[in-house]
């Protein structure tokens, strides 16, 4: 397999160590997505990968060659930066073509690929303006339609939405995927934005604090997250935390909130058995949260709360609800113990009646509840699959 990024690079910059050890490699026709918070170390990898930032470890690979010494220049990359970086004497049709006539190619074919991605990208009414007569989102897409409109041994796009419009970014990232499946060149696309990110990805890569933290397709990071900052990270709106303990008895398991018990009806999973009487942290989905006067199934138990804040997205309403530990009451059960509460986020319906301040009752199912360590964070149990 021709692989591209990097494998085992460490880059240290101004005496911090900004990527530490990191691997990741795209196969041909890949897009990777590099996901992670602001200080990761994903523009660096790029970087890396460009041959911008030196490597003090380890080497880089664009298409199974070994490029780590070799000059930026000779890389052959196609690149999107944060900013457009367009070349400000030359119009919108001389710098998408810039790249090409860089690389010496006829310019019957640069001309032929400028006006093709200019119309896709329906930047045709300004090819013959400068960059500074356009608006941000105008120089944002040209400066994607410079990248797009090569074929590079690797895309390297960093942020290459950022200055896009609603409507332009889900336009653009298609026309990004497109390219990517129809010319087969390995891909690295660096978001901070996860739902942008597992909208593309063939596979996702979050990193924090300059390492690889989950590799995996954007599903499995969603549902099955190696521990709570990929759980926390992953998601719109983001997992509920919920301090528990884990109890059994009469050979049944069950996750102790207060004085209520949500029960697992089955014994203890093997991957908790070293955690029973202990303190876990559930992590639940909005997905698996619901509006109890809505309706309760019998596998689900219900917990009080009060409503921190609502969004109206139109199709249905986010609602934040703070679980306190609730009072002795139905649900209470044999199995001891108690946890304080935490906060739980839940699609009501569009028209339901709730507002901040508002005390609510949520039903949750136990069994699809994700179990974490409190202590260190990883990953105990996840829910099976859905069916």
């Amino acid at each position: 397999m021709a692989d591209t990024g990097v494998e085992g690079v460490t880059v240290v910059r101004g005496g911090t160590t900004v990527l530490r050890d990191v691997t990741l490699l795209a196969a041909d026709g890949e897009l990777l997505v590099v996901l992670g918070p602001s200080g990761s170390g994903k523009s660096t990898l790029l970087r890396a990968v460009a041959g911008l930032d030196e490597v003090r470890s380890g080497d880089v690979l664009i298409r199974g060659r070994r490029v780590t010494r070799v000059p930026s220049a000779e890389r052959h990359v196609a690149m999107v930066f944060q900013s457009s970086a367009l070349l400000p004497f030359l119009d919108v049709a001389h710098n998408l073509g810039w790249g090409l006539r860089v690389q010496h190619r006829p310019e019957a074919e640069v001309q032929q690929r400028v006006s093709g991605r200019a119309r896709q990208l329906r930047l045709g009414r300004l090819l013959g303006r400068r960059p500074r007569e356009l608006s941000g989102g105008e120089r944002g897409l040209v400066g994607i339609g410079r990248a797009l409109v090569q074929v590079p041994d690797v895309f390297l796009l960093d942020e290459p939405l950022g200055d896009l419009d609603a409507v332009q970014r889900v336009e653009v990232r298609r026309q990004i995927v497109d390219v990517v499946r129809t010319l087969g060149v390995p891909t690295l696309y660096v978001t901070h934005d996860p739902a942008e990110g597992l909208v593309i990805a063939d596979r996702v890569a979050l990193l924090h604090e300059g390492r690889v933290v989950q590799v995996g397709r954007p599903r499995e990071l969603y549902e099955r997250p190696v521990d709570v900052f990929v759980a926390g990270f992953i998601g719109d709106p983001p997992i509920g935390l919920l301090p528990a303990r884990l109890v059994s008895a009469g050979g049944q398991a069950g996750f102790r909130v207060g004085t209520r018990t949500l029960p697992l009806w089955q014994p203890v999973p093997p991957p908790l058995l070293d955690h029973v009487g202990r303190e876990v942290l559930l992590g639940l989905r909005p997905e698996d949260v619901h509006d109890a006067a809505a309706g309760q199934d019998p596998d689900t138990v219900a917990l009080d709360g009060v409503v921190s804040h609502v969004e109206y997205t139109g199709r249905h309403q986010v609602v934040a609800v703070v679980v306190d530990a609730p009072p002795d009451g139905p649900g209470g059960g044999a199995l001891g113990g108690g946890s304080p509460g935490g906060t739980l986020h839940s699609f009501y319906a569009s028209r339901a009646v709730v507002r901040p301040g508002d005390a609510v009752r949520v039903t949750v199912d136990a069994a699809r509840a994700h179990v974490f360590d409190p202590a260190t964070g990883r990953a105990l149990r996840h829910p099976p699959d859905r069916r």
